[in-house]
């Protein structure tokens, strides 16, 4: 995937002069800023030349009907994109951001994040319904990326009307195979927000997004071949995904363009047999995959790179029987928890798992309490496989995610005509999409109050009647709930309801904070050691202490976020450094080591001062030794280039400063 298009130097004294700078020139004098500003956004500020500032500050957001008719027109989108788009928004909360979903048009379809920062966004009409486009909206991250069709970061005052300075955006157009664009994700949140993890966050969100969006089972019309250049990212949403119809190439996802070296357009003038030479078949001991351009694969790594031929009628012809066996029991592994909710596990949490079956299996709601990111979602998953109910659907619905005005209809459907732009037909709702199985209400204590009633009456008569409509449907479900609020707190105050309270809290789960756990610290380094693994990834002292001394506010989904974020930034076997890490661990650090470091504080100020010399004396002999290549330095210390960069200005930034004195 492209890197996102970012000025150089954002958030410096020096680079927000060239901004101001680069604004009189082009809007006060309308000359060209030149170099002051990144060229796409000269671009975009040349495109957004009739958007008037007095237009953009009287916005029309979509009526609710239109809404909901907009994202059903974007139900294959929206189902593949929410629960990434969920997952990143909770690992993102510690820092006050918002995640957006929008539309090939830039409508703003949902979002999702910091209640703190949404307030604000608000003022700015950042959320659902409301036009982002460059004509609409001027130069921003969400219209900006659909113009350029690239990854692109909008901080400050680079967007084009003033009103949205106090913004920092990076967004990542979604695209699907065959090259067009399905829709946007965006980022947005204070500038300072906007930095080298999280915009590779985003992007790997992205990524995860369009993997699914490719192997969406309604594409029955294409044949889809799936390879990647280590056998651990099979299946992953970093493997090679291609689209073939009759043998010819319709579309490949953006990391088979790169393991390829091929763009999309070339891909799609080919043949498979133009690509791969040979594709083994179901009579040969052993298939040998090359490439026409030279690349071949050996005997012994073939299943690194060929996962499955997969054919419409559901037979595949695969290189050996040994990758049959090894997609089997990657498919099983799928099917299991993967390793990290193995991690999440310990005997308390197995021991209220166990009760909680007994409980659900009795039709006794379950109520699932705790912080933001301990994995309330993943115990509810993990209940409904050992329910009873585990051969019928788990339906998921975070009742803080969907605007009050739909989530009526969204959890109760409605009936054909129940409203101007209703779908024909209506809609089934949540609630019966989950009759025979398990629905799980996340974050029930942000459920509208007159909602509320409506699911108690559900709950007592084991029937609901859709928005529209006379008839009365039964449903039959197990309810899981879940919350990081205290009910009996909103309870007191009004604002949840009494009765529907006592009616969820019969059997509590609590879930603890990371940070509260006796052997939170080894559980870290288990569950880093498996993220970082597939690269062969190490950490220094210093960084592996940070990680492990952090508090992580965000909890196990903030840790895997991470983790993936600083494998997906490294070179394969590089160690990473403390500079690597993000921001807010970073500055934590001093408090941490301070606390937690052993001996008197004194002595672990002289150690860190000593492994700083000896860090800058390594740097240095290095780039001396190699006369100033900084490519060839950063290889000769096994780190990346990016990496040596930071270091070496952080070293310049630590200089004392030149001061003119009075005599």
């Amino acid at each position: 995937m492209p890197q996102p298009k970012m000025s150089v130097g954002q958030g410096s004294a020096s680079s927000r002069s060239n901004l101001q700078l680069a604004r009189r020139l082009f809007f006060d004098e309308g000359r060209d800023p030149g170099t002051l500003v990144s060229d796409f956004i000269v671009r975009s500020w040349r495109r957004c030349c009739d958007v008037a500032p007095e237009d953009a500050d009287s916005f029309e957001p979509l009526a609710q009907q239109e809404l909901l008719l907009l994202r059903d027109a974007h139900g294959r989108l929206r189902h593949h994109a929410l629960p990434e788009l969920e997952a990143l928004a909770e690992a993102m909360a510690p820092a006050h951001g918002i995640v957006i979903l929008a539309d090939t048009q830039g409508f703003i379809l949902d979002a999702a994040g910091s209640d703190v920062f949404i307030s604000k966004a608000q003022r700015v009409a950042l959320m659902p319904g409301v036009d982002w486009s460059e004509s609409s909206r001027g130069t921003n991250a969400i219209g900006t990326a659909l113009s350029e069709a690239n990854p692109v970061a909008v901080l400050g005052a680079e967007h084009y009307l003033a009103m949205n300075a106090l913004l920092g955006c990076t967004a990542v157009p979604l695209m699907a195979p065959d090259g067009k664009i399905m829709g946007v994700l965006d980022l947005s949140g204070d500038p300072s927000l906007i930095h080298e993890q999280t915009t590779a966050l985003v992007r790997m969100t992205a990524q995860m997004i369009e993997h699914r969006i490719c192997l969406d089972p309604q594409n029955a019309q294409v044949d889809i071949l799936r390879f990647a250049n280590e056998a651990a990212l099979l299946g992953t949403h970093r493997e090679g995904l291609l689209w073939v119809n009759a043998g010819r190439i319709v579309g490949a996802n953006r990391n088979a363009q790169r393991l390829l070296g091929m763009s999309l357009e070339r891909l799609q003038c080919l043949c498979l047999g133009d690509v791969f030479s040979e594709m083994p078949g179901l009579t040969r001991e052993k298939g040998v995959l090359s490439l026409r351009h030279g690349l071949a694969v050996p005997d012994h790594s073939t299943s690194s790179w060929l996962s499955a031929w997969v054919r419409r009628d559901k037979t595949q012809h695969v290189a050996d029987a040994s990758l049959v066996q090894a997609a089997a029991r990657a498919k099983n592994e799928n099917r299991q928890a993967p390793m990290a909710q193995s991690i999440i596990s310990d005997p308390r949490r197995d021991a209220q798992l166990a009760n909680a079956n007994r409980v659900i299996d009795c039709d006794i709601p379950v109520l699932i309490l705790g912080e933001s990111g301990v994995g309330k979602e993943v115990f509810a998953k993990q209940l409904h496989q050992l329910s009873r109910r585990r051969q019928g659907p788990f339906v998921a619905i975070n009742c803080a995610a969907i605007p009050e005005g739909l989530i009526e209809a969204e959890l109760f459907g409605y009936e054909d005509g129940a409203f101007t732009g209703a779908r024909r037909k209506g809609q089934l709702g949540r609630i019966r999409e989950a009759h025979g199985g398990v629905l799980f209400l996340d974050e029930i204590g942000d459920m509208p109050l007159m909602l509320q009633a409506r699911l108690l009456r559900v709950l007592q008569d084991r029937e609901l009647q859709p928005l529209g409509g006379g008839r009365k449907y039964a449903v039959d479900f197990a309810l899981v709930c879940a919350t990081h609020r205290n009910l009996a707190e909103m309870v007191a105050d009004g604002r949840f309801r009494t009765d529907l309270y006592f009616r969820l809290q019969h059997f509590t789960v609590e879930l603890p904070a990371l940070r509260h756990q006796v052997d939170g610290q080894a559980r870290i380094e288990k569950l880093l050691e498996h993220l970082l693994a597939p690269k062969e990834l190490g950490l220094s002292p210093q960084a592996r202490e940070a990680l492990l001394c952090y508090e992580w506010p965000g909890n196990w989904r903030q840790l895997v976020a991470v983790g993936q974020t600083l494998a997906a930034l490294s070179e394969p076997g590089c160690r990473i450094e403390f500079a690597d890490l993000p921001c807010d661990i970073r500055a934590s650090w001093p408090k941490h080591a301070s606390v937690a470091g052993p001996g008197p504080s004194g002595v672990n100020r002289q150690v860190q001062a000593d492994l700083r010399a000896l860090t800058d004396f390594a740097i240095q002999n290095a780039i001396d030794s190699c006369a100033g290549n900084i490519s060839h330095a950063a290889r000769l210390l096994g780190i990346h280039r990016s990496t040596l960069y930071r270091h070496m200005l952080q070293r310049k930034c630590a200089e004392p400063k030149a001061t003119v004195g009075h005599s």
